[in-house]
């Protein structure tokens, strides 16, 4: 382990225009001691081409490229390559702004307890323009279950640029939902070894599990700055729609799984996991519904709607699930509708 050095894992599938854009964000760092390990997990674009060309002459660049295993498996590779004592992570599609390192490895080394620190960031289109700003209590929901600094952190600090930022042990909240960005992510490397490789059956909801386990080896930090531009709109975003089913149901799988390990230590109130788990049955049920999973969706909007408050629209999928085929007309109506529209 090199005292000082960063760390960054690129993982990179099928994003050849945007691979060079996400390194040189890490290059032009003014934080000099830097790595770069870009993994591409089995890219049947030019990503290995423009990488090899443009930075075979750059020491700090290492290129790594394995059979198609999904983001979990390119990411832990790359955590196998990590040299540094600090790892960073970065997703392909985005990038840093100028000054990320310095900041996040300041708070790191003002706090030595600290097992990692996160950021804030802006959304931005396809083509870079920032559509949306401070992004991260809107793209991660389970910030509404925490409304106040206060409600997540111990401590509420300011860098000497007056840069706020708040400490506490949050792993119980990560019951409750993801609130880390990875591509935001500066951590302790042994840290990110006490926590483990990313697991692919939880897929796409494996941050969560993950940052839970990171959360579990000491305090962590959140800097109330953006740091980072995310690319929405991606045809192979994790947000889209098409990935919403998905994510419904690997959110109930982790929120259980992280339920029972915290049963005896948390201090989230049962009240407020009965709310999540609410929320969760409600999501699933209208996800699986759109998906013509009518069984499924039956389930769970029951376990929805036997439960306080009223939720007018749970009642009306799960009438609608009950009548047969109706999932598909509505599918029909949705993209009759798209089609007039266009």
């Amino acid at each position: 382990m090199e005292k000082g050095l960063v760390s960054v894992v690129i993982p990179t599938y099928n994003r050849a225009g945007l691979i060079e854009r996400a390194v040189d964000s890490v290059l032009n760092q003014d934080y000099r001691q830097i790595e770069v390990i870009v993994v591409d997990d089995g890219s049947r674009d030019d990503t290995p081409e423009r990488v090899g060309k443009r930075y075979k002459q750059d020491e700090r660049v290492r290129f790594f490229r394995i059979p198609n295993s999904g983001v979990c498996g390119a990411r832990n590779r790359g955590l196998k390559e990590v040299r540094g004592e600090y790892i960073a992570m970065l997703d392909s599609d985005d990038y840093w702004l100028p000054g990320k390192l310095t900041l996040q490895i300041g708070i790191l080394d003002a706090h030595p307890d600290l097992s990692m620190v996160w950021s804030d960031m802006d959304a931005i289109d396809s083509s870079g323009r920032v559509i949306a700003s401070k992004y991260l209590r809107t793209m991660y929901g389970s910030y509404q279950y925490f409304p106040s600094p206060s409600d997540l952190f111990e401590r509420s600090l300011r860098t000497n640029d007056k840069i706020p930022y708040y400490i506490g042990n949050i792993a119980g909240a990560l019951v409750i939902g993801n609130l880390v960005h990875t591509s935001t992510v500066v951590a302790r490397a042994d840290r990110i070894a006490m926590a483990g490789e990313y697991d692919q059956s939880v897929h796409p909801s494996e941050d969560q599990d993950y940052y839970y386990r990171v959360c579990k080896t000491g305090p962590v930090a959140l800097v109330d700055t953006v740091t980072t531009h995310y690319l929405i709109g991606a045809a192979d975003a994790a947000s889209g729609n098409h990935r919403l089913y998905e994510l419904a149901t690997s959110s109930l799988m982790v929120f259980n799984r992280l339920r029972e390990k915290e049963i005896m230590n948390s201090h989230i109130t049962e009240s407020l996991l009965q709310k999540k788990e609410t929320d969760l049955f409600k999501w699933v049920g209208q996800t699986s519904y759109h998906r013509g999973h009518c069984a499924e969706a039956r389930r769970y909007l029951l376990k929805r709607v036997v439960r306080p408050p009223i939720d007018v629209r749970s009642v009306v999928l799960l009438l609608m699930a009950c009548i047969p085929y109706s999932s598909h007309l509505l599918r029909s109506v949705h993209a009759m509708r798209r089609r007039i529209a266009a």
